[in-house]
């Protein structure tokens, strides 16, 4: 799925699993020790918070803690949820009717395999229209109520709903065609056309209990009730706490208790770290790794973690008209842009060239292409042979007349760093004689003109998890194709994965997508996220996987429980 982003431009796409671009932390600098405070109300304020740290530490032998850099606004994975909605609710609040679980060495160790989840099984039809679920017949919510199909019906109901922004889920359900109940714990569900992909969507969208969401999915306050193997405890401002379910319906996690403690200053919570306050900083290690991860205190209780989240960046480009209409010209293009330079000298090393969508364990989980070498050289051969050529030496390509000029629509509150980037990108596209214009505007003035056409560049983000389809995005007449792209063998690419159910099999059909991608250039990809965080050593059973880590898999070592 394609995510608006506050990066360079928000792209015209369905709502993704968060609310931003990957969060990028204040610079780490070295937290000073806890002042001497003066006067009784500052000693009582310093006595108040050593108490607290004592009973943070007292509860660490059964609390796993994770820092978080952001406030959800809500705890519902269905209703646009952010990153740390994610991250705090599914799999461990909620449930989902299929579980998509990684391979043993977790991302990029080999394709994810669907296992049984509230659904205990479900059967494919001989034409592929119609998969009918059986469902766990002792299921539980959180409020004591009993799951039924009702409760399945009603939540799949409502994510193929308009009026429910659950865009980030609707793409995988675009072609069920109806959900029917058979009795209280089977259901069936009907496709317009046989779909592979309607399975992974199912290991995504969480079952809520009918009765106690219906009419109340817009509310970000709203209940907090699912099927998982946590409950909400409590929620207070800067802690969100999860207790073992103890009526869950399978086996219980080792795990009793997850908090979730937000803490905005990066050099706070690396001091906390060194407490012992924390077990998991996911991606706070930003303008000084790795001696922030080497430092006293740190080294000797922790091991560098990288989530590596199935995301990228790309040039969206309009192919519907000159001169990127002419593949040559997107060719070029892509050979202008230097990755690495991007990745290590604007983005910190926390970002990583990537050659399209497409890598193990990414968005498309298959083999990775070669990466687009910057080779100005072979930009300016193409662009020669389509034609656009400096004839006059003033440093401007044109052909018959008309100079190259391209128009990049850009956001007008784009950060330091992403101007950085647009501005090494589009250096290097002046150096070869192409001229961009930039047109700035608001969220809502960028979306209208991608969904018009009114472009010639745009820098978009996609965001999503393993194992995705992207018939949406690159399929000719796909909802989120902008871009206006057709090509034959893209869109069979795209028919063949859509025709396997299994992720299994749809590896080499990726790597032909991947080398379809590449020959017709639809997008220019750029980098993708590599952040890096800390795993404390007293946790077991870590496993990478879709940019994070499943909690409810988790034990701590015996001797620290």
């Amino acid at each position: 799925m394609v995510r608006a982003v506050s990066w360079l431009l928000v792209a015209v796409a369905s709502a993704p699993a968060c609310e931003c671009a990957p969060a990028r932390s204040k610079p780490w600098r070295h937290a000073s020790g806890p002042k001497v405070a003066s006067g009784a109300l500052a000693g009582s304020e310093v006595l108040a918070a050593e108490s607290g740290r004592v009973r943070t530490l007292a509860a660490r032998r059964h609390t796993l803690r994770i820092h978080m850099d952001r406030r959800p606004r809500h705890l519902n994975p269905m209703v646009t949820p952010s990153v740390w909605t994610m991250r705090i609710a599914a799999d461990t609040i909620f449930e989902t009717l299929i579980r998509y679980q990684p391979p043993p060495g977790g991302a990029g160790a080999g394709p994810g395999t669907y296992r049984p989840g509230l659904a205990r099984s479900w059967h494919l039809a001989a034409t592929g229209r119609e998969i009918r679920i059986d469902l766990e017949p002792d299921v539980v919510f959180h409020n004591g109520g009993r799951m039924t199909s009702v409760d399945v019906q009603f939540s799949l109901d409502a994510v193929r709903s308009p009026r429910v922004a659950a865009e980030h889920l609707r793409a995988g359900l675009s072609d069920v065609e109806a959900v029917e109940l058979i009795s209280s714990r089977a259901l069936r569900i009907r496709l317009k056309r046989p779909n592979g992909y309607v399975l992974r969507a199912l290991a995504d969208v969480p079952i809520l209990p009918a009765q106690v969401y219906r009419g109340k999915l817009a509310a970000t306050r709203g209940p907090v009730i699912g099927t998982g193997p946590y409950r909400l405890e409590s929620r207070q401002e800067d802690t969100i706490r999860l207790v073992r379910f103890d009526r869950y319906w399978a086996s219980g996690p080792a795990v009793e208790r997850l908090e979730f403690v937000y803490q905005p200053d990066a050099a706070r919570a690396l001091t906390a770290a060194k407490r012992g306050e924390f077990d998991l900083i996911p991606g706070l290690i930003p303008e000084h790794y790795p001696e922030q991860a080497s430092a006293p205190g740190v080294e000797s209780s922790f091991v560098p973690v990288r989530l590596r989240p199935p995301h990228f960046r790309y040039l969206l480009v309009n192919a519907s008209k000159a001169p990127l209409s002419d593949p040559r010209m997107r060719h070029a293009l892509a050979l202008l842009i230097d990755r690495a330079t991007l990745a290590r000298d604007v983005h910190g090393g926390l970002m990583r060239p990537v050659a399209g969508p497409v890598w193990p364990g990414g968005p498309g989980d298959g083999p990775a292409p070669a990466l687009p070498p910057y080779d100005p050289g072979g930009a300016g051969e193409l662009m020669d042979s389509a034609g656009w050529r400096d004839r006059d030496g003033d440093g401007a390509r044109e052909r018959d007349g008309e100079r190259l000029l391209l128009s990049l629509v850009v956001l007008d509150d784009a950060d330091r760093r992403d101007v950085r980037e647009r501005e090494q990108i589009l250096r290097s596209f002046r150096r070869l004689g192409i001229r961009v214009t930039q047109r700035s505007g608001p969220r809502a003035v960028v979306r209208k003109r991608l969904r018009a056409g009114d472009f010639d560049l745009a820098f978009v983000e996609w965001r999503g998890g393993v194992d995705r389809d992207f018939a949406a995005l690159f399929e000719t007449r796909g909802v989120r194709n902008t871009g206006r792209f057709s090509s034959s063998r893209v869109d069979s690419a795209l028919a063949a994965l859509r025709a396997v159910w299994q992720p299994s099999a749809r590896g080499p059909l990726m790597a032909e997508l991947a080398r379809a991608l590449a020959e017709t250039w639809p997008v220019i990809p750029l980098t993708a996220p590599d952040p890096y965080g800390l795993l404390h050593r007293r946790v077991r059973g870590a496993v990478v996987w879709n940019g994070w880590i499943s909690l409810r898999a988790l034990s701590l070592e015996p001797a620290a429980r």
